[in-house]
């Protein structure tokens, strides 16, 4: 149990979650667009109006950006301050995860467990150095239903009170970091349990109070975002609600049993221990706080199942109530010294350690690792043998060795963005190319890009907003549709006619992400640049001015 001490605990969550969020590039498309917005919140003093190159951007409400923006105001404009608010509300949620755990079962031991388990869950741990705001509307749900525990367990008027407000503080900086769904899921759990406690009385009494509380949080940026944008609230409701949950057209559309496998993989590398935990968890659901657990990770499981849109991030917050459960009969089988379920789990974890490897292999016989892709690929193999002989030691040795788990887990994703070919890096993390051409760039009097995500890259590179999106407007089309708007989006096959006339103003740069067959992509383009680098999938060029018509 040397790694469940929580002094250690704190060191391997600075080791694992802090200390590399500066060692890579910026992944497209989500962390470039929520860096690129909080760049600009404080370049252009605007803490109450969201914007993305410049343009309204109404797709979340202010609060996720706000600790996004703080953060690169503190710090500085790099990558790792854009991902530190991720990495601080992932270690803030793994905190609550041990309070509750003690709270529940006023075990030390347990609880460190738990708190180990929670970080080195396959999705907690990836979203946890990532920037998204799914890590933050989870820290504020994890708050609001500790609180909600402690006000229907304590016999003491003024503690329930006081929980109560705290329910619905959490709840009202969860509606800032992601809208109203933040209290649906607060509501999911909490009314459910208050009707099979037949407790539902108090629930419309304390409730209330909840509610006043999120409101008074919220309302300030709510009336101030109204004054100065009436419009954002019919667009984020319908557009970020009502058309994402019911609409066939909405957003990332998936089928119903979409988060069965996401929640089953999100579970690695603890999935072999998973069936015990469901089977005891279910068995001891005339227990309360074990029925609490169970529609804490249930009812919003089933919320998102029904809604059109599905992303994995979503069902972040199902995992707190996966880790305290699994995090017990964890402890229980290390109390007792029963083998069979950790044995069980070390399979589990060596047989995807054999797939790492026979992929890897597969791969590089059919060439999607090149030659220029040496590092990488002996980077990916000691990553997949480490990850096999953690496993070997678990099914060894799985009172002693049981935490290697955790340590594979963490190695894996550490190495990961290290394991990518250079197409892959080059389409999905393009700053190397980006910032190769940096003078010219912010030299030239007009950009173009061909991809929203891209267009937030350049522009956070080169802190610069005016960049000019061509092809396709995708979740900007509401703020090109404003004046704002107006002149910054070039149609498919209009490239070469406005580069022409924007080389009458002063020079152009072109950054653009192209096929495998860029041909056909490139051939729109015109001639005369001065720089033309394509490096696998990303293209630089440099149009020097022309002379005056």
């Amino acid at each position: 149990m040397r790694l469940a001490a929580p002094r250690r605990l704190v060191l391997l969550f600075i080791a694992v979650f802090l200390l590399p969020l500066g060692l890579r590039p910026l992944f497209l498309p989500d962390e470039s667009r929520y860096a690129e917005i909080a760049r600009e919140m404080v370049a252009r003093r605007d803490w109450i109006v969201p914007h993305l190159l410049g343009l309204d951007y109404f797709e979340k409400p202010v609060g996720g950006y706000w600790f996004n923006a703080a953060s690169e105001w503190l710090l500085g404009t790099t990558e790792f301050a854009s991902r530190l608010p991720t990495a601080l509300a992932t270690g803030a949620s793994a905190l609550l995860v041990g309070l509750l755990a003690q709270r529940l079962w006023a075990d030390r031991r347990t609880s460190a467990v738990a708190v180990l388990v929670y970080l080195s869950f396959a999705l907690v741990a990836a979203l946890g150095v990532y920037i998204t705001l799914d890590p933050q509307l989870t820290v504020w749900i994890n708050l609001a239903l500790l609180a909600f525990h402690v006000a229907i367990k304590t016999t003491r008027r003024r503690v329930r009170l006081g929980a109560w407000v705290v329910l619905g503080a959490a709840c009202g900086m969860g509606f800032l970091v992601k809208g109203f769904v933040a209290w649906a899921l607060a509501f999911l759990v909490a009314a459910p349990y208050m009707l099979w406690r037949r407790r539902f009385g108090e629930l419309l009494r304390y409730g209330p109070i909840a509610v006043a509380v999120a409101v008074l949080v919220a309302a300030p940026w709510a009336l101030a975002v109204h004054h100065r944008a009436p419009d954002f609230w019919n667009f984020f409701f319908w557009n970020e609600h009502v058309r994402r949950f019911a609409s066939g057209e909405a957003q990332h559309s998936a089928p119903a049993w979409f988060y069965l496998p996401v929640l089953a993989l999100g579970c690695i590398p603890w999935l072999g221990l998973a069936p015990r935990a469901a089977a005891a968890a279910w068995s001891q659901r005339g227990d309360a706080d074990i029925a609490f657990l169970l529609v804490w990770l249930l009812a919003p499981l089933l919320f998102f199942s029904a809604a059109r849109g599905k992303l994995p991030a979503y069902i972040l917050i199902c995992f707190t109530p996966a880790a305290l459960l699994l995090a017990r009969s964890l402890a229980s089988e290390l109390d007792a010294g029963r083998t069979r379920w950790l044995k069980a789990n070390a399979g589990v974890n060596l047989a995807i350690g054999l797939v790492l490897l026979a992929g890897l292999g597969y791969a590089r016989q059919r060439g999607l690792y090149g030659p220029q892709d040496g590092r990488a690929w002996i980077v990916a193999l000691v990553i997949a043998l480490a990850w096999t002989l953690l496993a070997l030691a678990q099914w060894r040795w799985p009172l002693r060795a049981w935490d290697g788990a955790a340590q594979a887990l963490w190695l894996l994703l550490a190495g990961l963005p290290f394991v990518f070919t250079h197409e892959l890096a080059t389409s999905k993390q393009p700053s190397a190319g980006i910032r190769r051409h940096a003078t010219e760039l912010r030299a030239a009097d007009a950009v173009l890009c061909n991809d929203p995500g891209l267009c937030a890259l350049v522009a956070w590179e080169l802190r610069r907003t005016d960049v000019t999106l061509y092809q396709g407007a995708g979740e900007l089309e509401y703020g090109l549709a404003k004046p704002a708007g107006a002149g910054r989006l070039v149609a498919s096959g209009e490239a070469a006619a406005w580069i022409a006339q924007q080389r009458t103003q002063g020079s152009v740069g072109v950054v653009m992400r192209v096929p495998r067959d860029s041909a056909a992509a490139l051939a729109a383009l015109p001639p005369g640049a001065a720089v033309r680098d394509l490096d696998a999938r990303l293209f630089v060029a440099i149009y020097p001015p022309s002379a005056p018509k």
